[in-house]
């Protein structure tokens, strides 16, 4: 299959999984897992629709609830890696807040990507060449506001830290949407300071990048990879289009964490 059917197939897992997320919204019950994480049922539905999609391809499918081994990740050329509902506190906090993310693995660095939003259906969507959202060219954002988002349940006080060096407005939000606020402009930059999986953000990192930002690895100093043994990201900084000409003073002052 070509780049396009590869994306034609996660596009359409994460309008599936967005239906099946939806299904389930208004009664669900809550497992815990053995790391103390929840899962619901609509973990569930959403991974089991977007493993049936995405089979066809013949490529290999790493997903948050089914994980592949670090031999395979770190063998093969390609695989997808998908969380079929990022942001399951928000789901039950029913915030709106949650997303599905789907994201095609290549030698460590995403090649393209697809980030569902349940409760509004939107799409977004990208195999290069700019980011699409439900099939309509997004714009490159010229300027955006000067809001700095953080996680929704993060309480370190580097956020505010860093919101106040670069005079940006501090806003909580949940799960990778954020990547998608960045790439239609909606907000400046967004930071982790602590520990994600990598499923968490290989789609947003792809999408963001498409778009004319940046995410950068805060250990190494560059695009984060996706084929290391650890299924846990190291923390990393993303700025929007518009605010790329602050990423190196950000990334200087980000040292200091």
């Amino acid at each position: 299959m070509g780049l396009d059917e590869l994306l034609a197939l996660a596009e359409d897992a994460a309008k599936k999984a967005n239906a099946a997320i939806m299904q389930n919204y208004d009664k669900f019950d809550i497992f815990v897992k053995a790391d103390r994480s929840p899962l619901t049922n609509a973990d569930l539905a959403a991974n089991d629709v977007i493993m049936r999609t995405l089979e066809p391809s013949g490529i290999a499918i790493c997903s948050e609830e089914r994980v592949l081994d670090s031999k395979q990740r770190m063998s093969e050329e390609r695989f997808w890696l998908i969380d079929p509902l990022d942001g399951t506190k928000e789901f039950i906090a029913r915030n709106g807040e949650f997303c599905v993310c789907i994201a095609l693995i290549e030698h460590g660095r995403p090649i393209l990507a697809a980030i569902g939003v349940p409760v509004s259906g939107d799409v977004y969507s990208s195999n290069g060449d700019g980011v699409y959202k439900n099939g309509v060219l997004l714009a490159r954002p010229a300027s955006a506001p000067q809001i700095f988002m953080h996680g929704r349940h993060s309480k370190s006080e580097k956020y505010p830290q860093f919101a106040q060096k670069f005079g940006m407005q501090l806003v909580r939000k949940g799960s990778a949407i954020k990547f998608c606020i960045l790439a239609e402009g909606g907000a400046s930059a967004y930071a982790r300071f602590s520990d994600c999986s990598l499923w968490d953000i290989a789609a947003g990192d792809f999408l963001l990048h498409q778009s004319g930002g940046a995410v950068v690895d805060l250990k190494i100093m560059k695009a984060p990879l996706y084929n290391g043994k650890s299924l846990i990201n190291n923390h990393y900084l993303a700025v929007g289009a518009s605010a790329v000409k602050l990423l190196p003073k950000m990334l200087e002052f980000a040292k200091n964490f």
